[in-house]
């Protein structure tokens, strides 16, 4: 029997899967399948989740506590947090890294590039660490060269960050996911446990964890000459719901720290934030596992619901109030994953460079964050800020966060990459069933042979008819089918269409070709 497209086998759904089912739960051989392809996953790069980890731990240390608070900045009148100096390169540098690609084509690689990558940030750290306890008699000289060091600490940020970004597109959203999920954990546990340490020896792990973490990079996934030209051919289009999304993202991260902590809130802010970003760690990968969620539920229903939820606990209980911080940390970094996994999404399904996807929306989400931290530095400089206006300001970031998130929550998202990709530039894309077991074979490294059989499998094909349709014995078809499920790890033919469904979902398309929303 024919179908509408011409095959011999009906579709998936005629085979009896309602793995649609307009529902938002998942069945057992979706997550079944989900969980196989995860363990294989962890499994094949133990090290990418290391590495990520470590670098969200830098990341953390110098732009999100007040471990890096140069001395200069506190002789101002005009109070601002210490990591507004590197945040502002790390942003810069992104706008550098996308324009050289937009106007020159150019894309910084080679060794010595990797190699100066991490020197750069261990030699700011290195800096600004010998300026902090031996800082130099002349003030101008001593700002100068702390602002240096903290230069040499973003630049080289951003640049690891697109690396990071470049690797991870080439394996895929749900891959990023994964890694974005277990290198948080790991993160938060080697942040908690850094903070507890004498501040020398978290000085001295702040210039030990660039090379490491550009080792376990380098050595588990390194970038090939495929990778570095993939998208160079694409056009490049400014995308404004995109940036509008990581500039509010990161607006309201900005004020939170700038106001809600230079205003006077007491505790383990670091070792709070740690733990908020394990617990979206961990929300997020329920969701994945449990729910069917596109992209614009998860940002905008779920993330920005969750850092308005933050704001609101502020506005309503008390500004000092650690759990709305807590709950609005974890909402910008469960939004913050989600990104990610969307950035990797236009790299390896839409054909974008990761210089350009990660650097043109990354930048935007710093320069957001430290027009936030001016916002709520210029508040506590202006009113001297009271609980009254701490209050105001949180009341009005609730309806920010709800507003962008109804105005930009839109199903034709994907189609338009969150304004990246123009109709224009996309040819017709593949049936998707087709896709996901071309993906799936893949990832799973089958045989030329072994993805025909599987192909059949997966449309729910007998053995018998099998043979046939390949000219193949029974013991032959018996044989593939066999080492399909060993290299799989999986029991039965509903697990074959489990596979194809999951990577349908991390598509975001319909088993009949049309393209809606990315699901994860």
């Amino acid at each position: 029997m024919r179908n509408e497209n011409g095959s011999k086998f009906g579709s998936a759904a005629e085979a009896g899967y309602d793995h649609d089912a307009r529902g938002t739960v998942t069945g057992w051989n979706e997550r079944h399948a989900m969980l196989a392809s995860f363990l294989r996953e962890m499994r094949l790069h133990p090290r990418l989740s290391a590495g990520f980890g470590l670098f969200w731990t830098w990341v953390w240390l110098v732009f999100q506590t007040t471990l890096f608070s140069p001395t200069f900045l506190d002789e101002l009148d005009f109070i601002l947090p210490g990591w507004v100096v590197p945040l502002s390169a790390y942003a810069l540098t992104f706008l550098l890294l996308g324009f050289l690609l937009k106007l020159k084509g150019i894309v910084p690689q080679g060794r010595w590039y990797l190699v100066c990558i991490p020197v750069s940030m261990s030699m700011g750290v290195g800096l600004c660490g010998m300026l902090t306890y031996s800082p130099l008699t002349v003030f101008s000289v001593n700002a100068a060269v702390t602002c240096f060091g903290g230069l040499l600490m973003g630049a080289g940020t951003a640049c690891l960050h697109v690396e990071w970004g470049r690797v991870l597109g080439d394996l895929g959203p749900r891959t990023t996911i994964l890694h974005g999920v277990v290198g948080t954990v790991f993160a938060a546990l080697l942040t908690v446990l850094i903070t507890f340490l004498p501040d020398a020896v978290v000085w001295l792990a702040a210039i030990v964890l660039p090379p490491v973490c550009m080792r376990l990079l380098v050595r588990d996934a390194p970038a090939t000459p495929a990778m570095l030209s993939h998208g160079l051919d694409a056009p490049l289009h400014i995308p404004r719901r995109f940036l509008v999304t990581s500039f509010t993202q990161g607006l309201s991260f900005g004020i939170a720290q700038a106001v809600l902590l230079l205003g006077g809130v007491a505790g383990p802010v670091a070792a709070l934030s740690a733990a908020s970003f394990a617990l979206s760690a961990v929300a997020l990968f329920v969701c994945a596992l449990f729910f069917r969620m596109d992209f614009n539920q998860l940002i905008y229903q779920v993330g920005f619901f969750i850092m308005a939820a933050g704001y609101l606990i502020l506005a309503v209980v008390s500004p000092d109030a650690l759990g709305g911080l807590f709950i609005h940390t974890m909402g910008y970094r469960f939004v913050d994953i989600m990104m990610w996994a969307l950035c990797t999404f236009l790299i390896s399904q839409r054909g974008l460079p990761a210089n350009w996807v990660f650097a043109i929306t990354t930048c935007f989400l710093l320069l957001g964050q430290v027009v936030g931290a001016l916002v709520g530095s210029g508040v506590v400089y202006a009113f001297d800020i009271t609980v009254h206006t701490a209050r105001d300001l949180a009341t009005v970031m609730v309806f920010v966060l709800l507003g962008v998130s109804l105005i930009l929550s839109d199903r034709k998202n994907l189609q338009t990459g969150w304004g990246m990709v123009r109709p224009g530039d996309i040819e017709e894309l593949p049936d998707s069933f087709e896709r996901g077991c071309e993906l799936v074979c893949r990832r799973y490294d089958l045989t030329a042979r072994e993805q025909e059989v599987f192909a059949l499998l997966a449309r729910n094909v007998p053995r018998a008819d099998i043979g046939e349709v390949l000219t193949l014995s029974k013991e032959t078809v018996k044989t593939h089918v066999r080492n399909i499920y060993r290299k799989m790890d999986i029991h039965s033919q509903q697990d074959v269409f489990a596979a194809v469904v999951a990577e349908q979902r991390a598509l975001g398309m319909e088993e009949e070709g049309e393209l809606e929303e990315v699901r994860i």
